[in-house]
């Protein structure tokens, strides 16, 4: 019989995998034109490097936290509710984006505002499933490192919005503007 912290470690590399071959998977599917790592790392995208930097640092804690048993159950087990959630939310980001999504923040010379699905209700689904993906695993490692983390992740994507954001509006101007006063950048605006 699997003891407890085993069944944990596999939902845990489940999740991980789910989450994001999952989503490169849709986005491959409607021909997104994804760069190579060695284009990714030699762009000059610092978002790039907060957000996965502070994303690798929570999945190492919480892979700490399940091989040495450090964590709490009841936390761990919320923590994989809110993975699920924001795995949820990536999938049917990355559907409607379709061939506009890219890990690097701003826009490329093909790129169509998107509105629809989703997008309708929030500017930036793809950021809310990663900071919901951030919290899941803030709350797998059951400390204050995977909180201090979690914070950390929030900052990163708050400059990368704030820099995607900047990219959205030069290229898309008053439509943008309109779309950004109607639509919450993380959450359904409540009108």
């Amino acid at each position: 019989m699997m003891e407890t912290s085993q069944i944990i470690l596999i939902a845990f590399i489940l999740s991980l995998v789910l989450y994001n071959y999952s989503g490169l998977y849709v986005s491959r599917k409607y021909d997104a034109k994804i760069p190579f790592w060695s284009t990714i790392l030699k762009g000059h995208d610092p978002t790039f490097y907060l957000v996965y930097g502070s994303y690798l640092a929570l999945v190492i804690g919480a892979a700490l936290a399940i091989i040495t048993e450090r964590f709490q159950l009841p936390l761990t087990i919320a923590g994989f509710g809110v993975i699920l959630v924001s795995i949820i939310i990536n999938l049917l980001a990355r559907q409607e984006l379709a061939r506009n999504w890219s890990p690097l923040a701003g826009t490329s010379v093909e790129q169509s505002l998107i509105k629809s699905g989703i997008y309708a209700h929030i500017r930036h689904p793809i950021y809310t499933s990663g900071i919901l993906l951030s919290l899941g695993l803030a709350l797998v490692t059951s400390s204050l490192g995977g909180l201090a983390l979690f914070i950390l992740a929030v900052i990163a994507f708050v400059v990368r919005i704030n820099a995607e954001e900047k990219a959205l509006l030069a290229k898309f101007g008053v439509e943008y503007q309109e779309y950004a006063q109607n639509t919450g950048a993380l959450l359904p605006k409540l009108h």
